[in-house]
């Protein structure tokens, strides 16, 4: 049975790997500025991404982060008034 999908074949690795990255990034907070001013925030699909992110804080996931203080930006960022805030 041939494998379609590059997931498929690296059973995930990629994906975990730049969800990763992209969760470490939330450490800076000049790129979550940046995220606000590009109008990330304003995207519903961007806004349930970070939601659906949520995972990296269970053990087992976060084992892995290098900069456990983007877990706090991740936890602020569930608030509109703070996607908001950011903006300024």
């Amino acid at each position: 049975l041939a494998m379609e999908s590059g997931e498929e074949v690296d059973g995930g690795r990629q994906r975990f790997l730049l969800e990763l990255e992209f969760v470490q990034c939330l450490a800076n907070p000049t790129y979550i500025h940046y995220l606000a001013q590009n109008r990330y925030f304003d995207d519903e699909a961007f806004v349930n991404y970070l939601k659906y992110l949520q995972y990296w804080r269970r053990p087992e996931y976060a084992k892995f982060i290098m900069y456990p203080h983007c877990l706090f930006f991740l936890e602020l960022l569930q608030s509109s008034h703070f996607r908001a805030a950011m903006v300024h």
